[in-house]
């Protein structure tokens, strides 16, 4: 476990990344905000360090309390690790590796489960205080489940939206690939139409056949948390949703952070 200088500002604001798949976010974390997050593609090595180099250069002397990181692509957080003691000289703290995860997890190897699902989860859960499911539409969807007690139980994952136009078209003869829409009808009146159709309506309508499989389990409804790069796109299809927040997992990343720092007693 990472030792806390005795100098440490607690109330410094930190700098918060979450890696994922597609896209990687930065971000300010202060006085338990989110502040002014950026949207690097991830891979794209320029705009990853144009985008620390902001953040790093908003924070006093130049320098964050923290730099705090949870990543789903394991090479890249090495970059990222690389990257940050080249800028500012610090060690990157990771969620799940040298600072524990912010929620209880209890599935049979808590060492499987992403750390963005944990964190997203942490974020739901701080913010309910009740039994939740968090779905969070990125390069793939995933759809977990969080009890009333805090313990996150497991979920689901499924392919996502351009996942699914693309092995369409990349599987079969002749299928196009089309790009996102939601056509007004609930059915395809032409091939484009009915693929956007399926794609985007069944995984709006399988996302709330499992959330309806949890309450089962819960013997109750769970408040429903949407996330992700394609929240604002699936919006339209998802009624059942009680609350949209486009930068959970960075919010459950500030989480972890001050997690640690009341574990080390600062």
């Amino acid at each position: 476990m990472v030792r806390i200088p005795k100098q440490f500002d607690p109330t410094a604001p930190i700098v918060a990344i979450d890696i994922g798949n597609t896209t990687t976010a930065v971000a300010t974390w202060h006085q338990s905000t989110v502040r002014a997050p950026l949207y690097p593609t991830t891979g794209d090595d320029e705009a990853f360090r144009n985008a620390l180099t902001a953040h790093f250069d908003a924070c006093p002397g130049g320098r964050p309390g923290a730099v705090v990181m949870c990543s789903v692509v394991p090479p890249l957080s090495r970059l990222a690790s690389g990257m940050v003691r080249e800028l500012i000289e610090q060690n990157i703290l990771i969620v799940g590796d040298t600072i524990a995860l912010p929620i209880e997890v209890g599935l049979r190897n808590a060492k499987t489960l992403g750390a963005d699902r944990v964190c997203a989860a942490a974020a739901a859960y701080d913010r309910i205080q009740s039994a939740c499911a968090i779905v969070d539409f990125g390069t793939a969807v995933t759809v977990d489940v969080v009890d009333n007690d805090g313990v996150l139980l497991g979920g689901a994952i499924l392919p996502g939206i351009d996942l699914q136009f693309r092995a369409l078209h990349d599987h079969t003869a002749g299928l196009p690939l089309v790009t996102r829409g939601i056509p007004e009808s609930p059915y395809g009146r032409d091939t484009e139409e009915a693929i956007q159709t399926g794609v985007c309506r069944g995984l709006a309508g399988t996302v709330r056949g499992l959330v309806e499989g949890y309450a089962t389990e819960l013997k109750q409804w769970p408040q429903v948390v949407v996330t992700g790069g394609g929240v604002e796109f699936m919006a339209p299809l998802l009624d059942f949703a009680d609350t949209l927040v486009r930068d959970l997992t960075l919010i459950g990343v500030g989480l972890a952070y001050e997690k640690h720092l009341s574990e080390m007693g600062v």
